[in-house]
This record gives structure tokens, C-alpha cells and sequence, in this order.
């Protein structure tokens, strides 16, 4: 065995050095520094470039989706009394008597269904400014309580029960699109789960006492009311604020105050799952006929750049998006395979009854 390579320097807080490979974290800034803590989640969850882009693909894709998961965000939180009473009481601690109950037509809940559809317009937005991240961790503040005048506090299983179902909600509908390359909707998928488990952390951080011995008790400064889609006194959520696409164009000053979605559809159809049987249909559903799972199978006419094809003529195509601990794909005749002698289709009847 090679002998392993150490750095001359000595570790932190001395003992032995570190190996070349590894790199020092400091425990402190994660709970201090932003920037250090949103950097440390990126490079660990290897949040890079190709998801930067493969968000930019994504966006007309979620975009479309935003006006749905707002109605069935707010169906799901009035379906249990302990998160719509949140709604009366701003505080999920408060276990006692509620004097009314909201319903979706309230004009509170239609006030809330605006900013969530901001929120997610704006989770949609350009990633790649540190003003995203300052946001979504405003979110999180926003939610225990602290930096309002009318505070509110929201315990955070709620909170992430609530960011899972929007998870879901999202992949289940990016996944069944029958029209979008199998290779983007892998890609869209891993990017928006992380982007979503960095604002996971981001709500969390704030309800957990890890770290508390780093961070200084200075009280907020109650005249500096931090205001519901504002940062740093800049207006961030909402139809007059920008929300930067791939173009750098602002995407959200079309809302669905119309009565329609983005897309022109109306609302009613465009949340035809929230209905009877149809509640855990997605969006798309309606649009893939029998044998849709064929149709969505990967077909490129050319292979994406970077990515050429190997001399033989039967190049996989799909190296580049391959996903450690699953099983590789290659592209044969056109057609999406898994290596080895297996069918064409992995969930095909032939498929599961081959022994």
C-alpha cells in the first residue's frame, strides 16, 4: 500500500496533519458565515455548473407547475387542524382555543397563496447570485418568530413536511412530462434536490441550537422590521420584482391573477389533480397516452457537447450523466438500454418477471 501523503503544515488545533486530499472545514463559520455554510453544502451535495444549466432548462418546466403546488399546498395545510391553525394563531405553539378557522376563499389564505407563489418564482430564479441564498435563509428566520413586528413561528416538521410535499410535487411532475429527454429530467431532478435540501437546511439551522456558542446574542433591532418579500430593504418576491431566468429577463411579471396560468391555461384545468381520484395526478398527466413511457425514452440526433460518441458507432451517450450506484445507461439504435442483456424498458411486464 502507497504511503499515504501528508500537508507540512500541522492540522487545526494541532495533532496530526492532514492528508493533501482533504480539505479543512471550520466549524465556526458554518454557523457565522452564510456564504461559508451555502459554499460548504454546494461543494459536499456537488452542486456545480451542469446543475446550474440544467436548472436554466428546467425553469419553463417548473415554471408552468407554480400555479398547482400553490393550490395543493394550501388544500394539504387546511386539511390538518395543527398547521391551519398556524394561520389564527402565528405560532404552531399555541395549543389553545382557535376563535375562527380560515378557509382557502379567506382573503389571509389568498394572501398567502400570492407570496408562495412568489417564493417559488423565485426559488426558480438565477442561482447563481448570493442574493438567492440570503433569501432563502430569510425564510427560514422569517419563520421563528424573529425580524416582524407581528412575529410568527412555525415549528419545523411543518416546515418540512411542507418543502417534501413541494418536492414531490415537482419531480413527480418534471418526471412524467412526456415530452422532455429522459437525460434532462435526470438532471433537472438532481438539481432541484438540491437546491431545495440547501433551503431544507436553511429553514432548519434556525430551530436547531448546534452552533449556539459561536453566535452572539444581539438582539434585533425592532425598527428594522424585516419585511415579507424584502432583503436587505430591496424588494425580491412579487410581479414588479425581478426574477432572473437564463435570458436575465424578468419572467414573473406575468401572474396568475388572470385567472390563468403562465402557460394560458386555466387555473381550473391546470388543477384538475386536486379533485376527487385526481388529487395525486400531475399536471402532466393529462398530456402521456398509453405507451408513454417508450415515447420519453432518450432520443438524441446528435450527442450533447462534451459528451462525443466512441468510434464503434453504439457510444453510450450518457456517461456524462451517469449517477454513482445506479446502473449505466447507453444509447443503442437511438434507444435508452441498461447495460447488460436486460430489456429495452426496465419497467415493462418482461422486465420484472425475468428471474
Amino acid at each position: 500500500m502507497a504511503e499515504e501523503t501528508f500537508e507540512t503544515s500541522p492540522a487545526p488545533e494541532g495533532g496530526k496533519p492532514m492528508p493533501k486530499s482533504m480539505e479543512h472545514i471550520e466549524r465556526s463559520d458554518l454557523y457565522t458565515s452564510l456564504p461559508v455554510r451555502v459554499q460548504f453544502l454546494q461543494s459536499f451535495l456537488e452542486f456545480g455548473p451542469d446543475d446550474v444549466q440544467a436548472l436554466i432548462t428546467g425553469q419553463k418546466y417548473v415554471k408552468a407547475l407554480i400555479p398547482a403546488i400553490v393550490n395543493i399546498v394550501y388544500k394539504k395545510l387546511l386539511r390538518y387542524d395543527i398547521t391551519a391553525r398556524v394561520f389564527t394563531t402565528r405560532n404552531s405553539k399555541d395549543e389553545g382555543p382557535v376563535d375562527h378557522w380560515v378557509t382557502e376563499d379567506s382573503n389571509q389564505i389568498q394572501h398567502r397563496k400570492m407570496f408562495l407563489r412568489w417564493y417559488l418564482t423565485k426559488l426558480n430564479s438565477d442561482c447563481t447570485r448570493m442574493e438567492y441564498w440570503e433569501y432563502l435563509d430569510k425564510v427560514g428566520l422569517m419563520h421563528v418568530g424573529k425580524g416582524r413586528k407581528n412575529p410568527l413561528h412555525v415549528d419545523y416538521v411543518f416546515l418540512g413536511a411542507c418543502l417534501g410535499f413541494i418536492q414531490d410535487a415537482m419531480f413527480e411532475a418534471i418526471l412524467s412530462h412526456p415530452r422532455l429527454e429522459l437525460f434532462k429530467k435526470i438532471a433537472i431532478v438532481k438539481a432541484l434536490g438540491k437546491v431545495i435540501w440547501i433551503q431544507n437546511d436553511l429553514m432548519e439551522r434556525w430551530h436547531n441550537a448546534d452552533g449556539q456558542e459561536f453566535l452572539d446574542e444581539e438582539p434585533l433591532d425592532e425598527t428594522q422590521e424585516i419585511l415579507e418579500g424584502y432583503l436587505n430593504g430591496k424588494k425580491v418576491l412579487g410581479d414588479d420584482a425581478a426574477s432572473v431566468g437564463s435570458s436575465g429577463t424578468d419572467t414573473s411579471r406575468k401572474s396568475s391573477e388572470s385567472g390563468k396560468t403562465i402557460l394560458g391555461r386555466p387555473i381550473e384545468q391546470a388543477t384538475h389533480l386536486m379533485e376527487g381520484a385526481g388529487m395525486n395526478r400531475c399536471p402532466f398527466s393529462g398530456m402521456a397516452g398509453p405507451g408513454h413511457l417508450d415515447k420519453q425514452r432518450v432520443v438524441m440526433d446528435k450527442p450533447p457537447p462534451n459528451n462525443p460518441v466512441n468510434g464503434s458507432g453504439n457510444g453510450n451517450g450518457l456517461s456524462e450523466y451517469h449517477i454513482p450506484g445506479t446502473p449505466r445507461l447507453k444509447l443503442v439504435n437511438g434507444q435508452t438500454l441498461l447495460k447488460g442483456n436486460l430489456d429495452p424498458n426496465p419497467f415493462s411486464d418482461a422486465a420484472e418477471h425475468k428471474v
